[in-house]
């Protein structure tokens, strides 16, 4: 609905503005009225209308004013008619000094007021269109930039456009936001969960909302500012405690938030960002949680590495699991075990070096699809003390991750050869009907569109432009056996805004023109029904 205010310093005129016509019926609805033009500018702070229609001879402060003050102050955002008892050609140069929609005459004249909305209606619907897509453009370029700057390969350029959003901030945080559990099943598409955490977050600038860049559909990734703080005056375990408590919906452990390192400029976020990712890993060897702080992580993975010896052994693993060589995995943990006993190595280093033994396997398995799947997260490595345990039953838990890790590891190298293009695949099932193109499909899946031609046209074995044809045409001849739509309209739903390309492009494939192919398909039709005819 368009929100009109009704401005005018006779009671009766605003009233039999609002009872001339069925409002709602041609897309407006009313949501204010004021007698003067100081008291319309009042009303337009508090309800934002998108049109104003007022009345040229106002005391105080009269339309001409108003519509003076509206260019100034809004810059043309606001749309304005003006209504008048006479025509004066000086108003009327005004009017279009100020940008004012249109200029009607009193009496008025239902028909001529109609008109005059449809008008506006059209042009109203036209702009918001094209603001809509000028927004999602400069969203997917934001994030590219964001992309850029998160990976720690951005450029002057990437954090010239990101600088201004975040120039007046002391501090900035990565805080990666992952729905888990029943929440998960809940969050079915990255959009659905991006506009939960936007909602709850309250109108985010551009870039301090975004996808992550592995593919999860249950993650979000906030920028979190310290003048997002002082906004809300509170501390920062309070905002993230009452924003989990948001998205959580009164269930234990649904969402899990990773607040990163703190950082003190936009290039720096990289540090951040990675630090999420640590977060991620190592939650598996904590008590801590839901809401993991980086500085209230033990790092000591990082920070202690194992000795030459030591990572010699584990290298073995690793490289065994890389190489899915599967019988020589239980060699290398009775090794690694075997070592620990020999060196008499401390219990608390033990314990360190295994931390980073696990979150080594973890990184190599997660690649670039997200966090390991529920089996190695509830494997026996990660969730028994080895102290408790014997030597053989802590060779026998390690052996049996290395092998899940291994096995899984192999579907994710499967997964990279075809994954992407997979869900390519299925956008381009979902969204056919719309202009999209290589380009388009490039900015949304980050991948550069030559290059994505090449990859797309060497797996199906035809280009980009005859796949989106022939499901546009396999989708044409559908609705043209079973509907009785006119030609120029299943063009349309298809996706053809030219329908004689449509016909020309279902007559290459199809050997004959949609009529001609509605035609057969009717007739064999029949004949299949008279055919079964007792």
């Amino acid at each position: 609905m368009i929100n009109v205010l009704i401005v005018d310093d006779e009671p009766f005129i605003r009233q039999g503005l609002q009872l001339l016509m069925d409002w709602e019926s041609c897309g407006y609805q009313i949501c204010g009225q004021a007698s003067n033009g100081l008291q319309a500018l009042e009303c337009i702070r508090a309800v934002h209308p998108d049109l104003v229609i007022a009345d040229i001879k106002m005391p105080e402060m009269d339309g001409m004013e108003l519509a003076r003050t509206l260019y100034e102050q809004y810059g043309g955002e606001i749309k304005l008619i003006l209504l008048s008892g006479f025509y004066e050609f000086e108003y009327a140069k005004q009017a279009i000094k100020y940008q004012v929609n249109d200029y009607i005459l009193k009496p008025i004249v239902k028909t001529e007021l109609v008109q005059v909305l449809e008008e506006f209606r059209i042009s109203f619907d036209a702009r918001t269109e094209e603001k809509r897509h000028q927004q999602e453009k400069d969203r997917i370029i934001m994030a590219q930039h964001m992309q850029s700057i998160l990976l720690g390969s951005a450029d002057k350029e990437s954090v010239a456009n990101v600088q201004p959003s975040y120039q007046s901030a002391n501090f900035l945080r990565c805080m990666l936001i992952e729905a888990t559990g029943e929440t998960a099943g809940r969050a079915e598409c990255e959009t659905d969960w991006c506009s939960r955490v936007e909602a709850s977050v309250g109108e985010p600038f551009k870039g301090q909302v975004l996808k992550p860049f592995t593919g999860e559909k249950n993650a979000v990734l906030l920028i979190l500012t310290d003048l997002m703080l002082k906004e809300e005056a509170i501390a920062l375990e309070e905002y993230i405690g009452r924003l989990h408590g948001e998205l959580n919906q009164g269930q234990e452990s649904a969402v899990a938030f990773y607040i990163g390192k703190e950082v003190q400029r936009v290039e720096e976020l990289y540090e951040s960002y990675q630090s999420c990712g640590k977060m991620k890993s190592l939650r598996f060897f904590t008590t801590s949680g839901p809401m993991y702080y980086f500085e209230h992580m033990n790092t000591e993975i990082f920070t202690k590495q194992p000795g030459q010896r030591e990572k010699q052994l584990f290298d073995g693993l690793i490289k065994s699991i890389e190489q899915q060589q599967m019988d020589e995995l239980r060699s290398h943990a009775e090794a690694i075990f075997q070592f620990f006993l020999n060196e008499r190595i401390e219990p608390g280093i033990v314990r360190i070096q295994l931390h980073y033994l696990a979150y080594n396997l973890l990184e190599l398995v997660k690649g670039e699809t997200g966090p390991p799947d529920s089996g190695l997260m509830q494997s026996a490595f990660l969730q028994m003390n080895y102290a408790m345990l014997s030597m053989e039953a802590n060779i026998e838990n390690l052996w049996e991750f290395s092998r899940l890790c291994a096995e899984k590891l192999k579907e994710q190298q499967k997964w990279n050869a075809m994954g992407v293009l997979a869900r390519i695949e299925a956008f381009i099932h979902e969204h056919y009907r719309e202009n999209i193109s290589l380009k388009l499909l490039g900015e949304q899946f980050y991948m550069n569109s030559a290059y994505l031609g090449q990859i797309f046209k060497k797996h199906y074995a035809m280009s980009f432009n005859d796949y989106l044809n022939q499901l546009r045409v396999e989708e044409a001849a559908r609705l043209l056996r079973r509907t009785d739509q006119r030609v120029y309209e299943i063009a349309t739903a298809v996706g053809y805004r030219d329908s004689d390309y449509f016909i020309n492009r279902f007559e290459k494939l199809m050997d004959e023109t949609p009529a001609q192919y509605r035609k057969r398909a009717q007739a064999a039709y029949a004949a299949d029904s008279t055919s079964c005819t007792p």
